[in-house]
């Protein structure tokens, strides 16, 4: 059975209502802290919901401008004049989007679009640009990031630029290990070695095309790319 609480301990005060009596006597002594605290407290709540919802609406604008411009040019006819018309036009969307919301995905995505698309009119300067701006901005293990890095080795392909074009390529191939991409990236460091003169770096990578593709007309010509060059 329970000991039975003597005259004493019930004549001494409750131990809840203790703690209870010492707190209100410490908001009395130390209301003005009390109040400053709760304030900066609630200042913080707004704030924080202030900045939740302006960076939602930024996000969204930022959003509707890149809706627009991947509608410019998705939607485009085959004449080739009508898909030029298309891509500037984009370009132009794009361009004024990371300009209004610098800070924004959109923005990001923005330059690896605008990469392609300049890439597509042959204004391969900017394309370059793009895809750099766009490479500084991605995350490392994006797949968009390894398709940067394969446009960006044709642009430089294009101005004969090797040594970052083959650097490029192989940077895209770092990433793409595995996809159906692989062996269009051997490929790729095949052929620039070849144009850089370096023949048997060009045969290993073209075999090692040959045995990661499962496209019969791709392996064919692969195939006949390694037979010229081991004569």
């Amino acid at each position: 059975m329970a000991d039975k609480m003597t005259k004493k301990e019930l004549e001494q005060p409750d131990e809840f209502h203790t703690i209870g009596w010492h707190a209100l006597q410490y908001l009395s002594e130390h209301r003005e802290k009390f109040y400053l605290g709760a304030a900066a407290v609630l200042l913080i709540i707004i704030l924080a919901g202030a900045w939740y919802f302006y960076r939602l609406n930024y996000e969204n604008k930022a959003q509707s401008l890149y809706s627009s411009a991947y509608a410019a040019y998705s939607s485009q006819g085959s004449p080739e004049e009508e898909r030029r018309g298309g891509y500037l036009k984009a370009v132009q969307i794009y361009e004024e989007l990371v300009k209004e919301y610098p800070s924004s995905h959109a923005a990001t995505l923005s330059f690896y679009n605008m990469g392609n698309l300049y890439s597509n009119i042959d204004d391969t300067e900017k394309a370059i640009t793009a895809y750099k701006t766009f490479l500084k901005r991605s995350g490392n293990n994006d797949i968009l990031t390894a398709l940067a890095y394969h446009g960006l080795g044709y642009c430089y392909e294009e101005i004969e630029d090797y040594d970052n074009a083959l650097k490029s390529f192989e940077d895209s191939n770092k990433r793409l290990q595995g996809t159906r991409f692989e062996y269009i990236n051997y490929a790729n460091i095949a052929r620039i070695y070849e144009r850089m003169g370096r023949q048997k770096d060009a045969l290993e990578f073209y075999r090692k095309a040959a045995g990661n593709t499962k496209d019969p007309l791709a392996e064919m010509l692969i195939k006949r790319k390694i037979a010229a060059l081991a004569q």
